[in-house]
C-alpha cells in the first residue's frame, strides 16, 4: 500500500513540476520576451553542436536533453545580457528590423507608476504616449513599460517617494532625448520607442530582480536556521537550569 501511494505521488509531483516549468517557460518566452530572442538561442546552439546532431539517431534521449539544456542556458545568458544593456536591446531591434526608419517626437508624454504586480513585485515603470510624423503625416501610438526600476527589499522609502524620484529621472532622459524611435515604413502607424539607450543599467535588468531576490531568499532562510538553532539552543539550556545533577 505505502509502494502504491509513493507510486502516485511520485507520478504527481513529477507531472506537477513538469507543468510548472512548461509555463514558466511559455511565459518567459511568449510573454516576457520577444519569440525570436529563444529563436536565436536555438540557432545558435543548433551552429554549434553540428557535429552532436550527427548522433541524433544513435542517441535520441541523450541529444535532445543535451540541446535543450544548453538552449536554456542560452537563451537565459541572452534574455539577461539584453535586460543589463538597453543600448544592445536597440541595436537588435534595429538589425531585426532594418528596414524600419527613425523618426522624431513631435509630442512625448510619460505617465510613470508603481506596481506590484507578478511581473514587478514593487517596481516603478512608466508608460509612454508620444506623436511622431512620417512623410508628412502624424501619427499616435504608446509604448508600455518603456523603462522600469526595480528596488531591493532593503530599501524602505514608500512607493510614492520612490515613483518621483523615478519620474524625474524620465523626464531628465526626454529632455536630453535620450529616447529612440524607429517605425515601419510600410506601416507607419506601427512604431518602437526606446527610452533609454545606456550601454548598461543593471536596476532595470531581469538579472537584478533576479539576485535581489535571491539575496532576500537566502537571508530568509539564515534567518529560519538562525531562529531554530536558538530555539534549540534556549530550550537546552532551560533543560540544564531544571537538572539538579548539572546545577552542581
Amino acid at each position: 500500500m505505502a509502494g502504491k501511494f509513493k507510486k502516485i505521488s511520485d507520478i504527481f509531483f513529477t507531472v506537477l513540476g513538469s507543468i510548472v516549468v512548461v509555463g514558466g517557460l511559455f511565459v518567459l518566452v511568449f510573454i516576457e520576451n520577444p519569440v525570436r530572442y529563444f529563436l536565436y538561442a536555438v540557432l545558435l546552439v543548433i551552429a554549434t553542436n553540428l557535429k552532436s546532431l550527427q548522433n541524433f539517431r544513435n542517441d535520441l534521449k541523450k541529444t535532445a536533453k543535451n540541446l535543450l539544456i544548453a538552449t536554456g542556458v542560452v537563451y537565459l545568458a541572452l534574455i539577461t545580457i539584453l535586460s543589463l544593456s538597453p543600448f544592445l536591446k536597440v541595436m537588435e531591434f534595429k538589425y531585426s528590423h532594418s528596414d524600419w526608419k527613425p523618426v522624431n517626437a513631435l509630442t512625448i508624454q510619460p505617465f510613470a507608476s508603481w506596481d506590484s504586480g507578478y511581473k514587478r513585485k514593487g517596481n516603478s515603470y512608466v508608460n509612454i504616449d508620444y506623436e511622431y510624423q512620417f512623410n508628412g503625416r502624424t501619427y499616435k501610438n504608446s509604448e508600455p513599460d518603456a523603462l522600469y526600476k526595480y528596488y531591493p527589499f532593503w530599501n524602505r522609502k514608500k512607493s510614492r517617494e520612490l515613483v518621483e524620484e523615478f519620474s524625474k529621472s524620465v523626464s531628465e532622459k526626454i529632455q536630453k532625448r535620450e529616447y529612440f524611435i524607429l517605425t515601419n515604413p510600410h506601416q507607419p502607424e506601427k512604431s518602437k520607442l526606446f527610452l533609454s539607450t545606456d550601454l548598461f543599467y543593471f536596476q532595470g535588468s531581469f538579472f537584478y530582480n533576479a539576485v535581489t531576490g535571491m539575496v532576500a531568499f537566502i537571508l530568509i532562510f539564515l534567518g529560519i536556521i538562525a531562529a531554530i538553532f536558538l530555539w534549540s539552543f534556549k530550550k537546552q539550556q532551560s533543560k540544564n537550569d531544571h537538572n539538579p545533577i548539572l546545577k552542581k
